[in-house]
This record gives C-alpha cells, structure tokens and sequence, in this order.
C-alpha cells in the first residue's frame, strides 16, 4: 500500500486527517518519563511546558492544564477543541526502543462529552513527514457509541468509562515485537508493535500525541501519564478500608514498590490535617466518611496516590448486663447490674428453679422498663411453695442484646429458700 502524508480517523466513517511528528526530545538517560500536570499552572497552554509541544510545533493546538479534574492533586491536561482548534498535544521520548516498557495513562471521559478523543502512540516522529507506519496505536474514545476501540481493528472494543479514571496501559516488548493494551483492567488488544498498522514501523516508542479530532469534541482529562521499565513501576497502597469511633485514632498503614528508593510520604486525612511518614496516627474530631489520599514519590520525583475511605462513627453507648447477687429467704431476690456505657432497656428477667418437687413459683419473669449505666436493679420471684434441692437460674435479656445469666443451687422448704450457694 502506498505510504500516505495523511492519517484516517474514525468518527462513524472515516475522515481524512494530517498526521505529524516532532524530532526527538531526550528525557532522562534511560528513558523512564512520568507526568502528573501538578508544576504547571491551572489554565495555562501545556505547550512548551515540560517538554509538550503541538503537533508539527504549531503552538495553536495546545492542550490546557486544567483542576477541573485531576486524579492526583491538583491538575490535569484538557485536551478538547477550543477556539477553532483541535488540541494535538505531543511529548517525544528518547531510549525507549529494547527490552520491555509499560507506558501508563489516566482518561477522564466525562458523561456529557461529544465526538471523539485519541490516544495514539508513535514508533516514529519527525516534524512534518508523516506516514502511515509512524504510529503503533490508537485508541479512540467515542462518545457517540460509548466505547473504546483500537482504531486499525474495530473488534478491539471496550465500554467507555465516563465520570471516572480509566486506566490505559501498553506494555510494550521490543524484543518479540509485541504489545499488549489493557483498558480500566480490562485486556483491549495484542498485536505487533511495527506492525500495527502497516509494516514498517520502527522498534521504538518515539511519542505520544493526544488528540482532540473534530469542533464537536468536548473535554476530555489525562493525567498521571509514565513510561517505565516493565516490572519497575511506582506502585503505593494507602490500605483500608478503615472505621473508628469519635475520639479513637486510626492507625494508617502506606506501601510502595518499584520506582527509585527512597520514598517520600504524603497523607491528605481528608480533614484538612496531613502527614509525611509512612504510617501515621491520626485522630478525627468529628463523624462521618472521610476521603483519605496517600502519594507515595520516589527519588526520581515520580508520584503516584492511593485512597481509602475512614469511616468515623458516633460512640456507640453498649449496656453490659450482670446478675451480681442471689439470696433466699421467702422467695428469691437477685440484683441485676448494668456495668455498661449505655442504658438498657426492657429487661426482661427470669427467676426459675428446677427443682422436683417444687410445686409453686417454679418460673417468675418480670421486665424492668430501663436500667441506666452504672445502676442496679431488685428483682424478686413469687411465692415458692416446695421441699428438696434445688437449682436457680437467675437470666436478663434487654433490647440492645446484652444478656446476663447466674446459677445457684439451694434448698426449698416450704415457702422458704434456704442454703442458697
């Protein structure tokens, strides 16, 4: 096939569209790169920050660091059509061209957005010559159909995620000529990297370009973007789920691996109160659920965050029921204690006795409306009328489930309870 100066997009047909390239820019020695947005500020053109620049360096097509939406504090880039153009925004990549290498991304599809977005990586970038093998992949994000496809196999689709990060992730082997696309988890694609869309593509990942396609195309966010060696990525885990009553503290626990050692900390409580060791105490001074972020960076300034919920909850005031005394006499007298934090309510109480020859009064229940935390309660059976040994089972249930129970043995004669042991 004839090598074309012209690249096809898919909107529901296909439309002609320029592709472009840029020299080379190098970033760091061995090629490992990370992007977070963050240094730049809100509402500024990305082009000519950072190493961005638009595609064929025109400066018009930029895209725009935005705190709209960001999955890391604080920024993000928007890429969208704005003023009459499409943002093309590109960084290049040095030294990425043997062994294996995972390239990661984040898109935010907002749920309202129109037209379409790309997400293309490139095995060659040269300003202004453009060919169709330049490109290993592009992934189209459609709203119309809301799905993501790979736009040189149409069966390679996916649903669209909107209103939430989706990660994209290409891992890339140079030495089997091979790459592998997974989306929000999910596997979207495997195919050769220089064969991707025609033959001839080159063993290497020389950029990646972010494109906004068409007037109709509304925002679309990236963030948290790498390229590093495969098995060598920053990972942290600001475990939880975690839960406390008022006043308790909760004990945090941060992990982190890959990446370059040493780690810095850094816990936002979701409280206003923050903390840069890796795994702190904290104390909320009020309930409710609480967003709770841990970024891990290393010592090549890369980033990345984790969250967990902190569940804090009122104190739960628990009665804790006791049955502290039994005595005889005419009948069976008991106290019930309540040694808890909190009242209880309708105590339903028991006295019974088992003995054989027990003829009244085996059975005497009764309720006590409340007993409050820290007091106590008479209870006393009705008349018991019997002869001979005896065992009695002092029991108290109340509302909240807390339960006591106490056995003695005694001796029935009469109407009297004697001996009660």
């Amino acid at each position: 096939m004839e090598k074309s100066i012209s690249r096809k997009i898919l909107v529901i047909g296909l439309i002609s569209l320029f592709l472009g390239a840029s020299a080379t820019i190098g970033v760091s020695a061995t090629g490992a790169w990370t992007e977070n947005f963050d240094s730049y500020a809100a509402g500024s053109a990305l082009s000519g920050q950072g190493g961005w620049h638009g595609w064929d360096d025109v400066a018009t097509v930029t895209g725009y660091v935005s705190n709209a939406q960001s999955r890391s504090p604080a920024n993000s880039v928007e890429i969208a059509w704005f003023g009459g153009n499409a943002a093309d925004q590109v960084h290049d990549y040095n030294g990425v061209d043997s062994g294996i290498w995972t390239y990661t991304a984040y898109q935010y599809v907002p749920s309202v957005m129109t037209g379409n977005t790309y997400f293309i990586l490139l095995n060659t970038y040269v300003t202004g010559t453009h060919n169709n093998p330049d490109w290993s992949l592009q992934l189209v994000s459609c709203a119309s159909l809301g799905t993501i496809v790979d736009f040189d196999d149409a069966e390679a689709t996916l649903p669209l995620v909107t209103d939430a990060w989706a990660e994209i992730k290409v891992v890339i082997d140079f030495d089997t000529d091979w790459q592998t696309i997974t989306y929000n988890g999910e596997p979207l694609q495997a195919k050769s990297w220089t064969e991707g869309v025609y033959p001839g593509g080159a063993k290497n990942l020389a950029a990646v370009d972010l494109y906004a396609d068409s007037a109709v195309s509304t925002s679309v966010y990236y963030d948290d973007l790498s390229v590093l060696p495969a098995g060598e990525e920053l990972l942290c885990d600001a475990g939880g789920d975690y839960s406390c009553e008022i006043g308790h503290a909760i004990n945090f626990t941060g992990f982190a691996s890959g990446g370059i050692v040493p780690y810095t900390w850094a816990w936002a409580f979701g409280d206003g109160n923050t903390s840069i060791v890796q795994n702190p105490t904290h104390t909320y001074g009020a309930p409710g659920v609480y967003n709770v972020t841990l970024t891990v960076t290393d010592a090549a300034m890369t980033s990345v965050s984790d969250q967990a919920l902190a569940t804090v909850t009122e104190i739960q005031l628990v009665p804790e029921l006791e049955i502290s005394t039994i005595t005889g006499g005419f009948g069976v007298k008991a106290v019930i204690k309540n040694t808890g934090t909190g009242a209880a309510t309708n105590v339903d109480w028991t006295i019974a006795l088992d003995g054989k020859l027990v003829f009244l009064g085996k059975s005497s229940p009764g309720t006590i409306p409340s007993i409050a935390a820290g007091a106590e309660s008479s209870i006393k059976s009705k008349l018991i009328l019997g002869f001979g040994k005896t065992n009695i089972v002092v029991s108290a249930t109340c509302d909240e489930g807390a339960t006591a129970e106490l056995t003695k043995t005694a001796f029935v004669l009469g109407p009297l309870v004697l001996s009660v042991k």
